[in-house]
């Protein structure tokens, strides 16, 4: 008997390790691995005052794991990026982030980081600095994936040794010369150098093209600013200019050397301002994060555009006009310098909007070079027709009076400000909506500019621009048009639904799980009085894996037949230690962090399964079929 009770409590305790089994083999339970190390290296054991060294951050990579590069292809990944803290006497400098390697997740490119990436920069020493021991603090942020999950950012802070003193020996040239070789030989390039920091666009395009790149980005500038000394409030500026300029006893050289210092300052103003911009730009970027702030922007270009359509007039105030139509011929250089800077803000009501629109996009480069010149070389373009007046003053009875193509060219600046009002407003509706917007006006500005007008065999130059400019909008305004009818079954099913998709067959409605929830406890409450099991989906916004889960499994028709007798929850977990991440974690017994995690539990809230990264639909499917 007593053999039968030892007997009898063994089975019993094998049989609660069996049903436990099920939950602790998947729980996320163990510590975190060490899946990215990150070191630091110098060139040399000891360093000498006023030198500069080669040194790198190393990140050992852990196999079947990557991180991202310093240039994702999608913006909602983190890059891995290299910072310093300040330390008296070690200015670190010249960061170099290597090209990533192309990798691709559920037919995504990727560009990432495997194995081991190094990342060099150069670390210059004061020569004042005294001899010893010193350590530079570095940042190294970056997130790392499998195949299946994603861990969340990490920002690992490590230091660089560095001795100041004599007698330095070469050190860690195993590092190094697979740096200068990849440098010298570009047929053998493991480590490519090509960057100091992440690029911008405008940067990106400079970096590529080279002086080309240069060529576009300052080109368009001046062109732009070329146009905008049409408009109404430059206009009316040139009769100043030459009542300063013509008036004075001088010869060509001399007229042209004060209205050059004339547009000189006036661009001059206009570079400190993208200078400015550029050197602050992540206060600019946090200011576009608002929706308030957006919403602000998007009305002054609203504002703008319909005293650009006749509504009201925004001009250079009378008074202004007036005060500086008194100033004599006396003012020489000195008068021209304070002329540029008055007119850089007089020309301000009509030019505003459109050097906002550039400052916010070259806020984005973080290059003080770019800035500067891409607003010094806009004014230049604004102030060429004043340079052309003030040197040649019989020129402005060439120049066409206001009328007609005045009114035109008032119509078109009317139209591109509500463009760059749909532009910043993109951030806060749907695709649809922007494209949709987009299109009406584009249909606008062809029936209003002219596109449908009837020109005669004597029309000018001007007027067939305008017509080929209203036909050219009309046809890119129909085209959206179309596409969104027909993308969004307004007139047709939509068109994912007819139109023959690659891996799959015509006609298949791709529909995956639909009706998700969002609020954990309405769903477990309702799970509860319906009867039903529970699906949790944990995801965050930096998520590659979760995207590809989404995509493959969630999108799955046959996983969303069967989420119909699931209720089916989204659980958004953006930030390790938040007090939502954490409350989850302590809720459902996860020991680890780590994206996407799946949970399905039984109508009573009870976890039945936790399945961690991609799992595959016929997978998911079968553990599915097991609640009831």
């Amino acid at each position: 008997m007593r053999h039968l009770r030892i007997l009898f409590c063994l089975v019993f305790i094998l049989a609660g390790a069996t049903a436990s089994a099920d939950v602790s083999s998947f729980d996320l339970g163990g510590d975190e691995e060490d899946i990215v190390t990150a070191f630091t290296v110098l060139s040399i054991s000891a360093v000498e005052p006023g030198g500069e060294y080669p040194a790198a951050v190393v990140a050992d990579i852990v196999p079947g794991w990557h991180i991202n590069s310093a240039w994702p292809y999608q913006d909602y990944l983190i890059p891995a990026e290299v910072e310093f803290d300040t330390l008296e006497g070690l200015v670190p400098s010249e960061i170099r982030y290597p090209d990533g390697k192309d990798a691709t997740l559920a037919g995504e490119r990727m560009s990432v980081y495997s194995d081991r990436a190094v990342i060099p920069f150069k670390v210059g020493i004061s020569s004042t600095l005294a001899q010893g021991e010193y350590r530079l603090p570095v940042r190294f942020t970056y997130q790392p994936c499998n195949d299946r999950e994603c861990r969340a950012p990490n920002t690992a802070n490590i230091s660089l040794k560095i001795t100041v003193g004599s007698g330095g020996r070469p050190a860690n040239q195993a590092i190094f010369s697979r740096i200068i070789s990849a440098g010298s030989n570009p047929d053998t390039q493991k480590i490519p150098i090509s960057s100091e920091s992440p690029r911008s666009e405008l940067e990106e395009l400079i970096a590529t093209h080279g002086f080309w790149g240069y060529f576009l980005v300052l080109g368009l500038a001046f062109v732009t600013g070329l146009l905008l000394s049409f408009s109404p409030c430059t206009y009316p500026m040139i009769p100043i200019t030459v009542s300063i300029f013509a008036g004075q006893d001088r010869t060509i050289a001399r007229g042209f050397f004060l209205s050059l210092v004339y547009v000189g300052t006036m661009a001059v103003v206009y570079g400190v301002m993208g200078l400015v911009v550029s050197l602050v730009g992540g206060v600019f970027g946090a200011w576009l994060a608002s929706p308030t702030v957006v919403i602000g922007m998007v009305v002054i270009f609203v504002v703008f555009a319909l005293s650009m359509f006749g509504l009201y007039d925004l001009n250079v105030p009378g008074a202004v006009r007036q005060k500086l139509g008194t100033v004599q011929s006396g003012g020489g250089v000195l008068g021209s310098i304070v002329l540029g800077v008055v007119a850089a803000l007089v020309v301000s009501p009509c030019v505003g909007p459109f050097v906002a629109g550039i400052l916010l996009y070259i806020a984005t480069s973080g290059s003080p070079v770019v800035g500067f010149l891409t607003l010094f070389v806009f004014a230049l373009g604004l102030g060429t027709l004043f340079v052309v007046i003030g040197t040649f003053s019989s020129v402005i009875t060439r120049l066409p009076r206001s009328g007609e193509w005045m009114e035109s060219v008032k119509k078109f600046f009317g139209f591109v400000l509500l463009l760059m009002a749909v532009y910043f407003l993109r951030t806060l509706v749907s695709p649809v909506v922007t494209a949709s917007i987009t299109a009406l006006l584009l249909l606008a500005f062809g029936v209003f500019g002219g596109g449908l007008d009837r020109l005669n065999p004597d029309a000018g130059f001007f007027l067939r621009l305008k017509k080929y400019l209203g036909l050219l909008a009309i046809l890119v305004g129909g085209y959206l048009v179309l596409g969104i009818l027909f993308s969004e079954g307004f007139i047709l099913p939509a068109a994912s639904s007819w139109l023959p998709m690659s891996g799959g067959a015509s006609g298949q409605e791709e529909t995956g799980i639909r009706g998700w929830e969002t609020d954990l406890d309405a769903a477990l409450v309702r799970a509860k009085a319906e009867g039903k099991p529970v699906l949790i989906d944990t995801w965050a916004t930096w998520c590659a894996n979760c995207k590809v889960l989404e995509k493959k499994t969630f999108g799955n028709p046959e996983v969303g037949r069967e989420a119909e007798r699931f209720v089916s929850v989204k659980v958004q977990l953006e930030k390790e230690n938040s007090p939502q991440t954490v409350a989850f974690k302590s809720r459902f017994g996860l020991k680890t962090y780590s994206l996407p995690t799946t949970l399905l539990l039984d109508s009573q809230g009870n976890i039945c399964k936790i399945i961690t990264g991609v799992i595959g639909p016929d997978e998911l499917i079968g553990e599915m079929k097991k609640l009831h």
